[in-house]
């Protein structure tokens, strides 16, 4: 069981190595290399999703067929109440999904823009609130309790869930351990790529990536910066 169990942890690892690679500069500098700017530009985030869909599938098939016991099993009023832990955790991830934009975390806008004669702008390096004008855009909702809510999300649909197997335990630990490194190497990117603007969103008071109970998305960010210039889109994807 323990040698099952280690299989699907490598499995998730390997698939998250393979997420991680592909979202980053240089994968993004190979396509561009090999298709050209407005190829990759227009095309690159579409791919992304597509593979991370089919290469999930195939981690999901892989880890339904090792051996695995169950671990517990609850039922009734608890596992109804486990459910809408799930269902808060899904509409969160909407929630913030809705404030980077559905559109530009999906690829459409990009792909869009290929489609026609006009130019294509690059994606932005990595998930995040908005920057305007005024400073950070977002300042409530998801993005006021965590600024990475995109990789916070998923971990209480996966905890929550009434059954554990060990197989379900094997993946979830690995997978815990890819959102919060993952969150960390993102944090770096956007940080490299937006420099004092998102410094500021850093300062902010705003939690890295667990949910701080002094802070509430219907309270003012009083400590966010806000940023004089010209308006910086801090909207994204992890590709």
């Amino acid at each position: 069981m323990w040698r099952s169990m280690a299989n699907v942890a490598a499995a998730t690892a390997a698939f998250g190595l393979v997420h991680s690679a592909l979202a980053s500069r240089y994968a993004k500098h190979a396509a561009t290399q090999t298709f050209g700017e407005r190829n990759r530009n227009g095309l690159y985030r579409v791919f992304y999703l597509a593979q991370s869909a089919v290469t999930f599938g195939m981690l999901v098939a892989y880890v339904r067929k090792q051996p695995s016991r169950e671990l517990y099993r609850v039922r009734g009023p608890l596992a109804l109440l486990m459910h809408s832990g799930q269902v808060v955790a899904l509409f969160h991830a909407i929630a913030a999904a809705g404030q980077v934009g559905f559109t530009r975390i999906l690829g459409l806008e990009s792909l869009h823009c290929w489609r026609g004669d006009g130019q294509v702008p690059p994606e932005p390096e990595a998930q995040g609130p908005a920057l305007d004008v005024e400073g950070l855009k977002h300042d409530a909702g998801p993005f006021a309790w965590s600024r990475h809510p995109l990789n916070l999300a998923p971990l209480p649909v996966f905890w929550l869930h009434p059954r554990m197997t060990t197989s379900l335990l094997a993946f979830n630990i690995a997978a815990t351990a890819y959102f919060v490194v993952g969150s960390l190497h993102e944090e770096a990117r956007l940080w490299e790529a937006y420099g004092e603007a998102y410094s500021a969103y850093q300062r902010s008071g705003v939690p890295f990536y667990l949910p701080s109970p002094k802070q509430s998305s219907f309270l003012p960010i009083g400590t966010v910066a806000h940023l004089p210039g010209k308006p910086i889109d801090l909207e994204g994807s992890r590709s």
